[in-house]
């Protein structure tokens, strides 16, 4: 009984963190939300560490991160979440450092152009950019794992669509958390999870995605062909309103022949991989997508 109680502990503690890290906040102003967002992650653990360093590719800066005894020919590419108008490497590098460091592979995470300031296809230009730029300095795809946490995972699958349609190799796998893939937020989970979901709401995604987009253009994720798309490893919580995104997407994979892992985790929240460091779930979440990383990676 005990340990359950510990368990609702630590979920009530990581949800109250997460819900509050914006708190207080105007959501006007860009400048102070970034702030916020990364300083909320920057004491994050991360894996002990070889070597670290701000790299560029093709244009764009990334920061480059080798956990101690790991493969440096091996790499997750990261592309971070927070609604296209937030997050870093900084926010970001406790995270995808703790899963390379799992699988003992390097870490490319790149810091694309954020919206408003940059509308879409701007960031999904510059993933891409930056993914090429890594193949350019002899690191093999097949030796990539591609990965993405809620916004972040939009701008991975459509990077990989970008690289199918161009003919450029690809890499052996994507790992999604929480992916926000209906921009249009219409899936069945915003109303059926809205009151179990700790911070995210159906109209500040919305918000997020008219400031992405600022009505041009769209990303329309789940209508693409997504036939020729690397094994995918998706994770969920079962308490988000985007619970239905990651329903979809894996149904219209697997239709596409393309493998597909799903793991909806019960009374999780919206990439709650993220409080590794005081929620137990996370920390296991965490391991098995290093695990999968190392499992696919070179095959």
């Amino acid at each position: 009984m005990s340990s359950v109680s510990g368990l609702v502990g630590e979920l009530a503690q990581a949800r109250e963190a997460v819900a509050a890290r914006l708190r207080g906040v105007d959501p006007a102003d860009f400048p102070a939300l970034r702030r916020a967002y990364d300083a909320f992650a920057q004491n994050d653990p991360t894996p002990k560490i070889a070597t670290e360093s701000g790299i560029v590719l093709n244009g764009v800066s990334c920061l480059g991160l080798l956990p101690e005894n790991s493969s440096g020919d091996h790499a997750v590419f990261w592309c971070h979440g927070g609604g296209f108008t937030m997050g870093s490497s900084k926010s970001h590098r406790g995270l995808a450092s703790q899963v390379a460091g799992h699988a003992k592979i390097g870490l490319i995470l790149p810091d694309y152009r954020l919206a408003p300031e940059h509308r879409h296809p701007a960031a999904v230009e510059d993933c891409l950019a930056a993914f090429l730029g890594m193949l350019g300095e002899d690191v093999k795809a097949h030796n990539v794992i591609i990965a993405g946490d809620s916004a972040g995972a939009a701008l991975a699958i459509a990077t990989l669509l970008r690289l199918r349609d161009i003919g450029a190799s690809m890499p052996a796998g994507m790992i999604l958390l929480s992916p926000w893939v209906d921009l249009a937020n219409r899936g069945w989970s915003h109303a059926a999870k809205a009151e179990r979901d700790p911070f995210l709401t159906t109209k500040g995604l919305n918000i997020r995605a008219q400031e992405y987009f600022g009505g041009g253009g769209t990303m329309p994720i789940l209508e693409s062909d997504l036939r020729g798309l690397p094994p995918a490893y998706i994770q969920t919580g079962e308490a988000e309103i985007l619970m239905s995104d990651s329903t979809a997407l894996a149904e219209r994979l697997g239709a596409a022949g393309v493998p597909v892992t799903l793991e909806i985790w019960p009374d999780m929240f919206h990439v709650f991989q993220a409080r590794y460091a005081m929620l137990s779930q996370a920390g296991q979440a965490v391991e098995r997508l290093g695990q999968w990383c190392a499992a696919h990676v070179g095959k």
